[in-house]
């Protein structure tokens, strides 16, 4: 497996513990569950740094949380949305380096978003970067 598999799976797996539904690039749903949902996107691996003998190159892998809320009231929605943000921060500050699989992890600030839903209730949600410094002896991850 590729260390960039290695660390999505890894990140992938610590965002599982949360008590919400979490998948793994799949489509945004038109209802979403009732305690929220987290969707990994595997993002941009980016150009690494490059360091020679031996080889080893340095990424700056910058994945993305989809974190939506779907609830009746703006009010709830945000407060919603709120909690799971935080929770979502808890978990990923507990082990900022994936029991070793990165050298850092960290969240960049979210970007909120609400969307209508014709007929139904309102989603709001964030998109959260998530930044992750790791080293692998290939290019090629």
């Amino acid at each position: 497996m590729s260390k960039r598999e290695i660390v999505l799976n890894a990140l992938f797996e610590k965002l599982s513990t949360l008590n919400v539904t979490v998948k793994r690039n799949d489509p945004l749903p038109q209802k979403i569950p009732e305690g929220g949902l987290v969707i990994l996107r595997d993002g941009n691996v980016g150009e690494p740094e490059v360091l020679l003998s031996p080889p080893r190159y340095i990424f700056t892998h910058r994945a993305e949380l989809e974190v939506v809320v779907q609830k009746v009231t703006s009010a709830e929605r945000d407060q919603a949305l709120d909690w799971l943000l935080i929770e979502i921060g808890e978990v990923l500050e507990a082990d900022p380096t994936l029991e070793g699989k990165v050298d850092h992890m960290h969240a960049d600030p979210p970007e909120f978003v609400d969307e209508q839903i014709d007929g139904g209730v309102t989603i709001k949600g964030a998109i959260v970067p998530i930044v992750l410094e790791y080293v692998s002896d290939s290019n090629l991850i």
